[in-house]
């Protein structure tokens, strides 16, 4: 049995190909994985853009010139060489860019298990856990589309709400949201909206012109404000910028325009990694690395009570997400190929969310 990947050349990430690697036999204790289907986002360039600095390229390494991008996802289990994971099984995780996965699965219980394969051992355990959709009270089959595109990326805005209340904000009047209209920044507006009586925090967006309207129609925002007219618009009071855009120029002049009243800037993703030019220059700015605050959460609350606040919070978030974001199914390599370009070069319409199905005929 083959497996169909899309490889991403290293050092130049517009360079994308077609792999088939032959499966190899199963050694005792481990699984096949049949991969159903995986979420692209905005999220995954930035697991590209970073991939040799925060060692996504290892979690399924093909070789030192070429990667394949983790997504996230559901897969069938198909073949079985471990007694507490049978055939049929369906899981929700971390897969690759590809049609199957092979797995060795540890520390098995009826929520999940984590693959024990050697290489992933010294890499964030976040990222190494299956949930087991049979039978799981927390899985809701009518968000199942919505799941892979908004989970991953709503962990670290609630990750990222909580980091910012056990600050007290900073002392700030306002959090300012670059690249509003993404779903992670989507997914902090709306933790910032749902407390904003007990914060009394203003929330603002910065987005680019095409995507002021859908930002408004969002509802989360106390204001909208397009990219280059912050200067003019924005008020000039205790400021915390989230930003999950990358525009380090931006950040740059945008810490001169406040001054004294820029408080934190929370460095988070890079929608648009061609501005980034480096972070030295950024006043006041601290990288916030998801997968330590949630081990850090695991440690203060518990790992059934992180993951049960996270799972409320989400559900929430997902039933609003259905009224405004319109599924699109991408069903081949050529057409997964063509929207993973298309993603990097930023043509991305936050209407719309991306469903790949790498083993439809």
């Amino acid at each position: 049995m083959q497996s169909q990947s899309l490889q991403i050349q290293k050092a130049n990430l517009y360079e994308a190909q077609t792999s088939e690697q032959e499966l190899s036999a199963l050694q005792d204790g481990e699984i096949l994985m049949k991969i159903e289907k995986y979420a692209l986002t905005t999220n995954n360039i930035t697991y590209a853009v970073s991939g040799s600095k925060l060692r996504y390229w290892d979690f399924f390494p093909a070789d030192d010139t070429w990667g394949i991008i983790p997504v996230w996802g559901f897969a069938e289990v198909i073949e079985s060489k471990h007694p507490d994971v049978p055939v049929g099984e369906r899981c929700y995780g971390y897969f690759p860019m590809s049609s199957h996965l092979k797995a060795q699965p540890i520390k098995v219980n009826e929520g999940g298990f984590r693959d024990g394969i050697e290489h992933r051992a010294a890499l964030p355990p976040i990222y190494n856990y299956y949930m087991r959709v049979n039978n799981n009270p927390a899985f809701h089959p009518s968000m199942e589309n919505y799941l892979p595109i908004i989970q991953p990326l709503f962990t670290t805005s609630f990750l990222i709400y909580h980091f910012l209340k056990e600050q007290s904000f900073f002392e700030a009047e306002q959090i300012v949201l670059t690249s509003a209209s993404s779903k992670t920044g989507m997914a902090l507006a709306y933790m910032l909206h749902q407390h904003k009586a007990e914060d009394g925090k203003k929330i603002v967006g910065l987005t680019s012109p095409s995507n002021v309207e859908f930002v408004k129609s969002v509802g989360y925002y106390d204001e909208v404000i397009e990219y280059d007219a912050y200067a003019n618009e924005m008020t000039k009071s205790g400021t915390v910028v989230v930003d999950f855009a990358g525009k380090t120029q931006m950040l740059e002049d945008m810490g001169n325009h406040l001054a004294d009243h820029l408080k934190h800037i929370a460095l988070i993703g890079i929608t648009d990694w061609k501005s980034t030019k480096g972070f030295r220059g950024v006043p006041k700015s601290e990288f916030f690395f998801a997968p330590t605050h949630l081990q850090n959460k695991y440690k203060e609350w518990g790992s059934q009570k992180t993951t049960g606040l996270i799972n409320q919070s989400l559900g929430g978030f997902i039933l609003d997400t259905q009224k405004l974001i319109e599924i699109v199914y991408v069903d081949d390599l050529d057409k997964l190929r063509s929207l993973y370009l298309e993603m990097l070069d930023g043509k991305v319409d936050p209407k719309i969310g991306y469903i790949v199905r790498p083993n439809l005929p």
